[in-house]
């Protein structure tokens, strides 16, 4: 009897294609990235003292499309403002996708397992193409990714990026899959959780919910993935401009759960 059905080399590729579309380019719906604009104004508002922001990027399951929102907000985020300066962290060490989808970046760098490993002195920090966006990938796959994660010497690197970053963005593996993302919950400031339309389920996130409350993480907000407004009939019928409804689009995707007021209720025309 098989345990575990894997996928084949074709069917991964795929997965990766498609997700790569689904990074912020030239082609990209203005409604997407005013949706992810709208994110970064939650979060540069988030009531944080710290003067370096440290927020961790997960989901409940893998193929929620954490590490695709993980580089849209870091994107987006590093162009909000000259002065803003952007660390994302691929600190997924089990199943890494980030430097597949990120253009211009060497699959087969260095990263934060070497280094936490002791094989490299410094940490192998990428200068990208997006001004005021620098990424540490993972690296090579590690035996005990957790134990490396946990050490004195990831809290010692992430101290000392501090000094030079004003928000680091940590892409975490899945909290209901392995404990990793709980892991890093003392050098974090809180979590965004990703959820994707049509495909995430009520229980596995409020399963992943209950893991981080029981550490006492912050939980910033949660973001909906993939919803799309044109294949629903409530929008269909209302389907004149797609940008008529970029505000919309992310009122009912992303819900800060720091925020003092809730959101408004909807209208009857809403309905």
């Amino acid at each position: 009897m098989k345990l575990f059905k894997f996928k084949s080399k074709a069917q991964s590729h795929d997965v990766i294609a498609n997700d790569a579309k689904r990074i912020i380019g030239d082609d990209t719906p203005f409604a997407v990235k005013e949706a992810y604009r709208t994110l970064c104004t939650n979060v540069l508002y988030l009531s944080v003292e710290d003067k370096c922001k440290r927020i961790g990027i997960t989901s409940a399951i893998s193929g929620e499309g954490k590490t695709s929102v993980s580089i849209n907000f870091a994107y987006t985020l590093a162009q909000h403002s000259d002065s803003i300066r952007v660390l994302l962290v691929d600190a997924d060490m089990r199943k890494s996708r980030l430097s597949r989808l990120m253009p211009g970046i060497d699959v087969d760098a260095h990263g934060l397992t070497e280094y936490l490993a002791g094989i490299d002195e410094q940490p192998n920090i990428i200068t990208t193409s997006v001004s005021n966006l620098s990424v540490i990938t993972s690296g090579a796959e590690s035996v005990n990714p957790a134990a490396l994660l946990n050490s004195t010497k990831m809290r010692q690197l992430v101290e000392s990026l501090e000094e030079q970053y004003d928000y680091i963005i940590f892409d975490t593996p899945p909290i209901n899959v392995v404990s990793d993302a709980v892991i890093l919950n003392d050098l974090l400031n809180g979590y965004l959780l990703v959820v994707r339309a049509d495909y995430s389920d009520a229980r596995s996130i409020a399963n992943a919910v209950d893991s981080l409350e029981q550490v006492g993480a912050n939980i910033f907000g949660f973001v909906l993935d993939s919803l799309n407004l044109k294949s629903d009939l409530k929008y269909r019928k209302r389907s004149g401009r797609y940008g008529k409804y970029e505000n919309k689009y992310y009122q009912y995707s992303y819900e800060n759960a720091g925020a003092k007021e809730a959101l408004p209720e909807k209208t009857d025309e809403q309905k």
